[in-house]
């Protein structure tokens, strides 16, 4: 298990949560891989690519055949790489994608691009709700996968909310100084990784896309997630990164 790479590019996602029922970018995600092998970019999926927790059996027959298929082409050749970070939705399924050999499988990954040094985790060590009720937080969210079948547009509304209310406190489009309230344990999380000597921090959880400047120059980042009608992705480009939004 290999979690220090270095990259001069690399796209990062994360929070796709395929097999839930409110996941509708089945093709936006197959448009994207295509993007990003067209660039010569490797990706990393940083937590809940699969969602075992709220999965709906049905949805995942229907989007898993073209997903595998876009994965397969995108891999193809050996000159891509998929790197995948688990996360809280999908922790069941470490061993089973490991023992796939298909992806690079690790609980974090700390990136080398440019000069800066950068470290990518899912963030769900960090939610309070999850570190200290752990068991309640699982059968939570598996409850609201049971209502999600019922009404798949309910995960749409909540996101659109959150994003809402998160917006509340970034109030100036792109001001980077400002950030949600909802993400200030991960931006005291991010501080304590930049005492370890990282330029940069990047975690999804949230759902909530946005890049942060933290102490000078220092930067937090999130990815957001590609659940509703568009995917948001972290582009690093020598160290530099950027927020995207993808729409088919």
């Amino acid at each position: 298990m290999n979690t220090l790479i270095k990259e001069d590019r690399l796209c990062v996602i994360s929070d796709i949560h395929l097999g839930n029922p409110s996941f509708t970018q089945g093709r936006g995600f197959n448009s994207f891989l295509e993007h990003l092998l067209d660039k010569k970019t490797n990706l990393c999926i940083n937590g809940d690519g699969l969602d075992l927790l709220q999965m709906s059996f049905p949805k995942v027959m229907l989007d898993f055949p073209s997903i595998i298929s876009s994965v397969t082409n995108y891999l193809s050749g050996g000159k891509n790489k998929v790197y995948y970070v688990v996360g809280n939705h999908d922790i069941y399924m470490e061993t089973f994608l490991e023992s796939a050999g298909v992806f690079n499988v690790v609980p974090f990954l700390d990136v080398v691009s440019g000069n800066q040094r950068i470290h990518i985790e899912h963030g769900h060590l960090y939610d309070r709700f999850f570190l200290y009720y752990p068991n309640l937080y699982t059968q939570l969210t598996k409850f609201i996968g049971l209502w999600l079948r019922l009404a798949p547009g309910f995960f749409h509304l909540w996101d659109k909310s959150t994003l809402y209310l998160a917006s509340l406190g970034n109030r100036r489009k792109h001001n980077l100084q400002a950030f949600p309230v909802a993400e200030h344990e991960y931006t005291k999380a991010a501080r304590g990784l930049f005492d370890r000597g990282f330029d940069t921090v990047i975690f999804g959880h949230t759902h909530n896309p946005g890049i942060y400047k933290l102490d000078g120059s220092k930067r937090y980042a999130n990815t957001g997630s590609w659940i509703g009608t568009s995917g948001y992705y972290i582009e690093i480009d020598r160290g530099e990164i950027s927020l995207r939004e993808w729409k088919d």
